[in-house]
């Protein structure tokens, strides 16, 4: 099988997939092969409809439980099968931790954790006749280390982190895989104010390795990775894809 076509005759949703980092996980799925439904509050049906081949945009929330289970229900109808799932969709709010709104404290943890939640649930019901298929949730570096004035998100990511083990711990014996993946700074809509601050540029490049921040394509590829036969013996697994921000420090 050719790295073009290594995910060929797989189908999934990702979620969050109309913009950054999931519009990219999306497309590079897409290349490879798969069939692919982006599940978005906004922009599924624009995003799929350019990205073009057999991609399915569809309308909905990750934290409205019976809505998932409507959607992913009509992706496995359409698709005739459900083998991955890439949790993307998330929120991110900043606030020093003594005036964090509570409101957006549970916002935040609703959308990235609950809805990671939700989503591999029900994925999980469609995969198991099947006897397998592979979760890939989106965690970031923040989920391991605490960056400043972030307290939800920090939290939030953490939290998908230990969800991940949990998933992987519990589904061994079905043939459903389950890791994540920890992104470092990547240059996507969400994080456009900072390369909008010099200063943050500099905390940026100065506790990078490599020198910069990332691309969406950089996160998409290990995502293909994950959901591909490449990675049947990888399991429970965070993969940190950060330029080494966590081998050196953070800020």
């Amino acid at each position: 099988m050719s790295e073009t076509g290594i995910l060929e005759g797989r189908a999934g949703v990702v979620t969050g997939g109309s913009r950054g980092l999931g519009r990219a996980i999306a497309e590079a799925f897409t290349a490879a092969g798969a069939q692919v439904a982006i599940l978005d509050t906004a922009g599924a049906q624009d995003a799929a409809a350019e990205i073009g081949g057999a991609t399915l945009g569809l309308t909905g929330d990750v934290t409205d439980a019976p809505g998932i289970e409507r959607a992913f229900g009509e992706v496995a109808q359409q698709f005739g099968r459900f083998d991955f799932l890439v949790n993307n969709a998330g929120i991110r709010a900043q606030a020093p931790f003594a005036e964090h709104p509570l409101d957006v404290w549970k916002r935040t943890l609703d959308v990235n954790l609950t809805g990671s939640f939700l989503c591999a649930q029900t994925a999980i019901a469609l995969m198991l006749p099947r006897g397998g298929g592979s979760i890939v949730n989106l965690a970031s570096i923040a989920g391991a280390i605490a960056l400043k004035e972030r307290a939800a998100y920090n939290a939030s990511k953490g939290g998908v982190i230990a969800l991940t083990q949990s998933i992987a711990a519990e589904m061994s014996s079905s043939g459903i895989r389950c890791n994540a993946i920890a992104p470092g700074i990547v240059e996507t809509p969400l994080s456009a104010p900072y390369f909008r601050d010099e200063r943050m540029i500099a905390a940026i490049t100065a506790n990078t390795p490599l020198g910069r921040w990332g691309q969406p394509h950089e996160i998409a590829a290990p995502a293909i990775f994950l959901c591909s036969p490449a990675a049947e013996f990888v399991h429970g697994h965070t993969l940190f894809v950060d330029g080494g921000w966590m081998a050196f420090k953070g800020y």
